[in-house]
């Protein structure tokens, strides 16, 4: 088998419960909810530590955050650490990376042209450059570190010690250059390549064409806190995820019409979710209740992964390189954490873990509600042991 083209596309905040195919009954899908019904989309799908950082570097090592390369909200992905762009390239892969990292992070990697600036084109966000030793090994490089300014990101390309501001909305911009790069790309070798943006995580703010809900007509939760200010942001929440579904279906239409991309493997997933007015609580993650730790993860192989739409079984990011290595015939290395779901997918025998580990490892602790804790989640119960001795099931 030829190996194929692999496409990540991974935003942040958007919990599995938000997708047409999920059974959300306001939001609308249809690109995410093709994909599903193509390939498979796990119902029961988790962020292990539902925080960005460790979450991410949950993501591109296969190992728990306490465990990892990225163990807090504070670290960088470690230069000598092995991920699934290294594993890749080992394969035969090129790797490129587009959008938020937020894995690097040095504080005096501020450059004069950003530090300087009187335009206030690079206003907010953390607007430091990512050194390439914290880069995961992914070659082609096309990121930014946290900026959350929706309408406002810039990114630093290959080598260039200078960013690039992007124009208008992130989400958009992000996927005209990934599109950009696909176009161009005329490599012999495979490729790996990774779209992050960052909606629909806060700030709750998508372009006006998308704000198509009425806040009082949407239909809630039965935990949501009710007030005028929950839907006002529920609505926009919508809003961005029905934009980002846009923009995936602008990505699938530019590889179905490129030469060499027919054999490609798509998998759309998130770092973590939200709780978006359950529990009164929204712009917030890291606890263990559903609304935080349910993530989308779609994975999409035609002629490979047989329609299956949603499929069972606890899957989690920890396992996201494995099954990506499974999938495409590359050994899984002996210090992955994770399990290679990949005969699942392919609708072979399989038996899932009984339960998932899940954990806030290294908080950022903005306020004493920010605590570090661990548990695990299986089929009817899960449990959670909170630093302050509360406990929860």
């Amino acid at each position: 088998m030829d190996k194929p083209h692999i496409i990540y596309v991974l935003s942040d905040e958007h919990r599995g419960q938000a997708m047409g195919h999920m059974g959300d009954p306001n939001v609308q899908t249809p690109w995410m909810d093709r994909l599903s019904g193509q390939g498979a989309s796990f119902s029961r799908a988790y962020a292990n530590c539902p925080i960005c950082t460790p979450s991410r570097g949950t993501i591109f090592s296969g190992r728990h955050a306490h465990a990892g390369p990225v163990t807090g909200f504070f670290d960088v992905f470690k230069p000598t650490a092995p991920s699934t762009a290294t594993e890749l390239r080992k394969a035969g892969y090129r790797t490129a990376y587009f959008g938020k990292w937020h894995c690097g992070i040095v504080r005096d990697q501020v450059p004069a042209s950003v530090a300087e600036d009187a335009t206030r084109r690079f206003e907010g966000g953390s607007r430091n450059r990512t050194p390439e030793c914290f880069r995961a090994g992914f070659q082609d490089w096309f990121g930014f570190e946290n900026l959350n300014q929706h309408f406002n990101s810039s990114i630093y390309e290959l080598h260039n010690p200078d960013p690039t501001p992007l124009e208008g909305y992130e989400t958009d911009a992000l996927t005209d250059k990934a599109i950009d790069y696909l176009h161009q790309y005329e490599g012999e070798q495979p490729l790996f390549l990774v779209l992050s943006v960052t909606p629909p995580h806060f700030p709750l703010v998508a372009p006006d064409e998308w704000e198509r809900f009425d806040p009082g007509e949407l239909q809630v939760r039965a935990n949501f806190h009710d007030s005028p200010e929950m839907r006002d942001n529920l609505a926009t929440y919508y809003a961005m995820i029905e934009n980002l579904d846009w923009n995936i279906g602008r990505l699938n239409e530019c590889l179905q019409n490129q030469p060499g991309f027919e054999n490609t493997l798509q998998v759309y997933f998130s770092d973590h979710g939200d709780f978006m007015g359950s529990h009164g609580m929204f712009n917030m993650k890291e606890h263990p209740h559903e609304e935080s730790v349910r993530i989308p993860a779609i994975f999409n192989w035609p002629g490979q992964i047989p329609e299956q739409g949603p499929v069972n079984g606890l899957f989690s990011l920890v396992d996201l390189m494995a099954t990506t290595l499974g999938l495409v015939g590359s050994e899984v290395p002996v210090w992955s954490q994770g399990q290679d779901f990949s005969p699942l997918l392919r609708g072979e025998d399989f038996n899932p873990p009984a339960d998932v580990l899940l954990e806030m490892c290294g908080s950022p602790r903005w306020n004493l509600g920010m605590p570090d804790w661990r548990g695990f989640v299986g089929e009817r119960w899960k449990y959670a042991f909170i630093e302050n001795r509360i406990e929860l099931l």
